[in-house]
Formats: structure tokens, C-alpha cells, sequence
């Protein structure tokens, strides 16, 4: 099956998204401003917030989602730091898809080519589950233009097959995706999220979108071994969607400099259950290799 380009279902579809969109990033808790960088993929949507010396900060959302989902930490992330919030060409959100993106290497392209828009020579990039995947892929292929790597709570397929019960959950959730059914799927994956009403507005608008962004595939121990920026990947213990001692394990055996975490008692929904230490383990990181501040 060729990749093909995203798209809403319909004109409707498109139009109550982009409103609610629209809504949660009128809510920016910080100054922020709005670049269009065009890709060979086509024009990708970045906010840009905060300052700071040193390489600026780049954020990838979990599955499908875009670049406002960070608004619930960009305060604390973007106190001493540049931060950049791109939408995912290829998912719901604002940016403009002219072309399929094929495979991990067409994704470490696209940021890439992101990059070069924004001037950028290099950044500490991270990703929260299948974003973590994602900039995963970039680090496999493009690790010079990583001052670090950090995978929050790595998607399901990150560091091994997953299993079929699960695929077997999303694929009931994406089916027939009811309110009732979304808010049950949502408390079974990340229980320690509450969503707000204009952000589950946003997950239910977006699942009118036919997403043509690469599924994540567990990486091979030679692409692990290419990744050569330092990486921290951190895991909620209790994660119903991977092994996390499968994957940490993994992660220290063929990443050349892997840092890797377990918090117990905390599931895929690290970062909102534990915002306080993670964020703080995440900057101190980042902080430690960067050439301005270490």
C-alpha cells in the first residue's frame, strides 16, 4: 500500500478541528510566535517560545497529535530555553502535506529540513510515545544535528514487537471512536491524565484525520548502535503499552551513551502523572549537554 498524503475526511471535518485547534492554542500560557518552514514534504507549522543560550529545545507529540499538547508544561520547558513546538506533517494540525513520507529516513529528513527553516544547526530533541519513536528515527539518520535525545515513555514498537491485544485496543478505539469509548481508552492508557474539555474536543476532532506518517517498527540493533547523541529514555513502570525493562535493557546495550529510567508506580502516562520530576530529570539532561551550559 503506498503512503498517501493526510487528510481530513471531510471539509467539516477540517473546519471543527482547526476551530478547537485554534482554541487550546489561544491558551499559550507563554509568548510564542509562528513559523511556517517549507519542507520537500511540504510547509511545517513551529511555535517558537521562550529564550535562552545554548541549543533550543524541540518537542514531538505522542500519536497523532500536534504541537499544542505541550501547553500544560511550556512554562516550566521554556524558562531558560528556546523552544520549539512543530505540528507532525502528515497528522492533524496546521501544517500543509505536499508529499508521502515513506520511512525513518524520510522522517530524520523532514526535521531536517525543519531545521535548516528555523536556522538551526543543532537541538536536543524529544519525543513523548509515538513522538519518541519519531525522534528516535531522526537520531538514527541525522544524530550530528542532536546536541541529546530524550524518549519519554517510548511507543509500543520502539524497542520491540508489540503485542497483538494491544494493537487490538487501538484498533477498536480508532474504529467506531464515540466519546464514551475515547474517554474509556483514554483512562486505560494514561489514567493519570484528565483530559480538559477543549483538549478532548482536539482528540475527537482529530480522529477525523487519515494520518501518513510511518507507523513506528521496533528499531534494529544497528540502527540503536547509529545513534550517537546522548539519549535518556525514561519509562513509567507500570506502562500498559511496552515492557519498559525490555526496552531499557535494549536501549543500554546498543546505544552508545543511553541514559535509562524507570518511575515506579507511573504508566504511559508519565509526563502527566509526574511532570515535576520528569521535567526536571529531561532539562538537567538536556542541560548537561549542551556546550553553553555544561
Amino acid at each position: 500500500m503506498m503512503p498517501k498524503i493526510g487528510r481530513f475526511t471531510s471539509e467539516e471535518a477540517k473546519a471543527t478541528f482547526l476551530r478547537v485547534y485554534d482554541g487550546v492554542a489561544a491558551k499559550w500560557p507563554v509568548p510564542s510566535s509562528n513559523i511556517d518552514v517549507e519542507t520537500s514534504f511540504g510547509t511545517t507549522r513551529v511555535r517558537r517560545s521562550g529564550q535562552g543560550e545554548g541549543a533550543p529545545i524541540v518537542l514531538l507529540p505522542g500519536i497523532g497529535g500536534n504541537g499544542q499538547v505541550w501547553f500544560r508544561f511550556i512554562e516550566e520547558l521554556a524558562r531558560d530555553h528556546v523552544v520549539y513546538t512543530p505540528d507532525v506533517i502528515g497528522w492533524a494540525g496546521r501544517c500543509v502535506q505536499t508529499a508521502p513520507v515513506r520511512d525513518a529516513e524520510d522522517i530524520a529528513k523532514w526535521m531536517d529540513e525543519v531545521l535548516v527553516g528555523l536556522g538551526e544547526e543543532r537541538v536536543h530533541l524529544a519525543g513523548n510515545s509515538l513522538g519518541a519513536w519519531l525522534a528516535g528515527a531522526v537520531a538514527v539518520y541525522r544524530s550530528e544535528r542532536l546536541a541529546s535525545l530524550t524518549m519519554l515513555e517510548p511507543s509500543a514498537a520502539t524497542f520491540a514487537k508489540p503485542r497483538w491485544s494491544l494493537l487490538f485496543k487501538f484498533l477498536m478505539a480508532g474504529m467506531r471512536p464515540t466519546p464514551e469509548r475515547m474517554r474509556k481508552f483514554n483512562r486505560w492508557l494514561m489514567p493519570g491524565l484528565e483530559l480538559t474539555d477543549e483538549e478532548f474536543a482536539v482528540a475527537m476532532a482529530t480522529m477525523k484525520f487519515r494520518m501518513a506518517m510511518p507507523w513506528d517498527r521496533p528499531f534494529t540493533d544497528e540502527q540503536l548502535a547509529a545513534i550517537t547523541a546522548p539519549t535518556l529514555v525514561l519509562f513509567g513502570a507500570e506502562t500498559v503499552v511496552a515492557d519498559p525493562e525490555l526496552g531499557a535493557a535494549r536501549a543500554r546495550k546498543h546505544i552508545p551513551a543511553a541514559e535509562t529510567e524507570l518511575y515506579p508506580g507511573i504508566g504511559h502516562d508519565l509526563l502527566w502523572a509526574n511532570p515535576e520530576p520528569v521535567i526536571a530529570r529531561f532539562l538537567s539532561f538536556v542541560d548537561s549537554h549542551d556546550q553553553v551550559r555544561a
